[in-house]
């Protein structure tokens, strides 16, 4: 039994390492939204995409979401995206930056629910995902060392 006590022990020290989970998490994570913050602003045969995100926001068929001032929320979710990606980035603003972030993923989940929950059939499992690792940041902050709030905030 003591060999499992000072395993346990040894492998409990392994939490000074936790900034650099936290770290992976920012990086994965940035570069996801980054993408898709990005894609929603490049052209398209002619037609900006931004332009496409807002027809699938706005009324219409029933594929899509019926929000009032879909540009609006169309940018908005640009500035989500791409501009919480960068405080990811950087590490600073996190808990503030991953909030906007959780918000666009709970429209995403409520658009892929009906889905069921695999990420092959559209569902929302992927959505989740993404929701968890925000929500890790949102918690725990950015991380030691590698990120600009602990130094901005360091006491």
């Amino acid at each position: 039994m003591s060999y499992f006590t000072s395993l346990n022990q040894k492998l409990m020290q392994l939490k000074g390492l936790d900034f650099l989970i936290l770290f992976s998490l920012r990086i994965y994570l940035a570069y996801i939204f980054w993408v898709a913050g990005v894609r929603k602003v490049a052209w398209d045969n002619g037609k900006p995409n931004i332009d496409r995100f807002a027809d699938f926001l706005g009324p219409g068929g029933s594929d899509n979401l019926n929000l009032f001032l879909p540009n609006f929320f169309g940018w908005l979710a640009v500035l989500a995206e791409a501009g919480g990606a960068v405080l990811l980035l950087l590490g600073l603003f996190s808990r503030w930056a991953v909030i906007p972030l959780i918000i666009t993923m709970l429209v995403a989940f409520y658009y892929h629910l009906p889905n069921g929950w695999s990420i092959d059939a559209g569902g929302v499992e992927l959505t989740v995902t993404y929701i968890v690792m925000l929500s890790v940041i949102l918690i725990f902050g950015p991380g030691k060392y590698l990120s600009l709030d602990y130094w901005v905030l360091r006491k």
